[in-house]
């Protein structure tokens, strides 16, 4: 059952750490969590929790945070999401943590507002993995379940029994990249995207498996969307990730339709050379399925909104579908097998992938990281949204 709570448990109210300290990546789920609701706390947002079912790898209990900056009916609101892949959220949490500590959304303007949304997937964040406690890849479970058919992906399907490696040795790894070269080669680019990354509803145990019904974390951002932007009229929402792009450098990825009210109002706000896809370590992406920008737009349908994945590129495209095969062998490995040095090897590989080690990498993802929070609420704040608005009818 869902628990919402008004208030988070008590921590310093005394004025932030240097933000070198303070924007440092968390080594902890708890660790981010209790240094984000710090400085909310701080800069005095209103703040609301949901308790996950499950629990985290040491026992502690996993949550949902939300905090709200501004008037409780503010029409132009800017939302900023971390976590929807659970391991992304380290740099996700260390950036809108950092944010926070720099003043971020203090003091808004009349009518406008900022939705923070810290660990979306929860469970995926403490645990390390990039997937939900179900193995749901939920950036791609936000689709019509029930009402629409389910998506087929035939590619997925024929490479899959490839992908499931049976040791985690560098022979097995080399036989599932022959397989998947092979099949880039005979279906070109596009379509082995679409196969590999698109998004798939068949293999439970595969990989970006989309889930056959919502998941928790689906129906509890759905519900706080709803409940918490009914006021608004306009929202640029920014949802964090790493993975694709330039190495410490962010990607943003927009999906809404050419010469779109949507589209023009992401192009005011990031410039059409941020949104060119230039840097991109795919040659071609994937057709996106499920995807929660679009259910951003879903929840809302009284609101102009305009949604942007960013993204901060760590490893190229082979190391990371690399780190997407290990997870897949780890969440086979179970009892004396996930302790072996080939599974904590794999863990390693795959941690380092989304959210590498190196400091060099981590204040670049820092530095950008901020500067584009602090890009998307002046546009906000300064009254951008307004035009964008939908006329109110009497």
């Amino acid at each position: 059952m869902l628990q919402a709570d008004s208030s988070p448990s008590s921590g310093p109210s005394s004025p932030s750490a240097p933000a070198a300290a303070s924007a440092r990546f968390p080594d902890t789920y708890a660790e981010a969590r209790t240094a984000w609701l710090a400085e909310v706390q701080r800069l005095g947002g209103e703040w609301q929790g949901f308790q996950h079912p499950g629990l985290g790898p040491d026992g502690e209990v996993l949550w949902m945070d939300a905090a709200w900056f501004g008037e409780p009916a503010a029409r132009q609101v800017l939302v900023v999401a971390c976590g929807t892949h659970g391991i992304e959220g380290y740099a996700g949490s260390a950036v809108q943590t950092a944010w926070l500590a720099q003043g971020g959304p203090a003091n808004p303007p009349a009518d406008t507002a900022v939705l923070l949304i810290h660990a979306v997937n929860p469970w995926g964040f403490a645990h390390r993995q990039r997937v939900t406690e179900d193995n749901v890849d939920l950036n791609r479970n936000f689709r019509h379940h029930g009402t629409t058919p389910t998506p087929d992906n035939p590619g997925y399907d024929e490479l899959h029994p490839q992908l499931a490696l049976a040791h985690w040795d560098e022979e097995e790894i080399a036989r599932a990249f022959a397989a998947m070269d092979a099949y880039r080669e005979r279906m070109g680019e596009k379509a082995f995207s679409d196969a590999f990354n698109g998004g798939q509803y068949s293999r439970p145990d595969g990989i970006f498996f989309g889930g056959t019904s919502p998941c928790w974390a689906n129906t509890t951002l759905r519900g706080l969307l709803r409940s918490r932007l009914a006021g608004a009229r306009a929202c640029l929402f920014v949802d964090l990730h790493t993975g694709i792009g330039p190495y410490g450098e962010p990607f943003l990825i927009n999906v809404d339709p050419p010469a779109s009210p949507a589209r023009e109002l992401a192009l005011s706000v990031w410039g059409e050379e941020a949104l060119s896809g230039k840097g991109s370590t795919h040659k071609a992406l994937a057709t996106f399925q499920g995807l929660l920008l679009d259910a951003f737009a879903d929840e809302l349908p009284h609101c102009r909104t305009s949604a942007v994945a960013i993204e901060f590129g760590t490893r190229e495209r082979r190391v990371m579908q690399r780190a997407h095969l290990a997870l897949m062998w780890l969440r086979r490995q179970t009892g004396d097998a996930a302790a072996t040095p080939a599974a904590r090897a794999a863990r390693a590989e795959y941690a380092e992938a989304f959210m590498p080690s190196d400091h060099g990498w981590r204040d670049s993802v820092m530095r950008a990281g901020t500067a584009l929070c602090r890009q998307a609420w002046s546009a906000v704040a300064d009254g951008q949204l307004v035009g964008f608005m939908p006329v109110e009818r009497t």
